[in-house]
């Protein structure tokens, strides 16, 4: 597993669509391979935004948009009872009937996500995401601005509601946890959430 400072630069660091699209094309050429990195955008401006990027793979290609800044080996080892600091923006979500009350393929109501904006619903979230990984000890939970972005050759706009949950965790399952780095916590990956940073207490 690989960390790497991405630069972002021009109209492409202000929608965070375009952004997980510009960091796909740093790996060399795969037609089979899936999406195997998470990101995280941190200081932006109007110019470029600054992207951590952890992948399986090394990115090795660097463009006119994202400019590799520095990337190096991960190696995790977690251990049960470790204690550890914690970083994570997220999208906590809760999913309700459609209000319109439209119907799935199957003539089901479809199901929508709806964002949890009470902070009590937020770490009941994050509690439920980490059970039987790790035990929370300290916990910080603060809004981040929305993201709004707009996909490429459709009319629509989205926005994804983050939020930044920081503190320290006790490791009660190591291989759950490793699970949890490796592929991400909760939606919106494509968007710049879910990515697990762990730091040593």
């Amino acid at each position: 597993m690989y960390l790497s400072k991405i630069m972002i630069s021009g109209a492409v660091s202000r929608n965070p669509y375009e952004i997980h699209r510009v960091l796909w094309r740093l790996f060399p050429e795969d037609a089979e391979a899936e999406r195997d990195f998470l990101f995280r955008v941190g200081q932006s401006d109007r110019h470029g935004a600054e992207v951590l990027m952890q992948s399986l793979r090394k990115p090795e290609k660097s463009s006119d948009s994202a400019r590799i800044l520095a990337s190096k080996e991960y190696p995790l080892s977690l251990q049960t009872g470790q204690r550890l600091r914690f970083l994570l923006v997220a999208n906590p979500v809760k999913m309700i009937n459609d209000e319109g009350g439209r119907m799935n393929a199957a003539g089901e109501v479809k199901k929508c996500r709806v964002p949890l904006v009470r902070e009590n619903d937020q770490r009941a979230w994050i509690e439920r995401k980490l059970e039987d990984a790790a035990s929370l000890e300290v916990l910080t939970i603060d809004p981040v601005f929305p993201l709004r972005f707009r996909k490429s050759g459709e009319g629509r706009a989205g926005k994804i509601q983050q939020v930044s949950f920081q503190g320290v965790i006790q490791v009660e399952n190591a291989e759950a946890i490793t699970v949890l780095v490796h592929t991400g916590i909760g939606p919106a990956k494509a968007f710049g959430c879910g990515l697990l940073s762990l730091a040593r207490v």
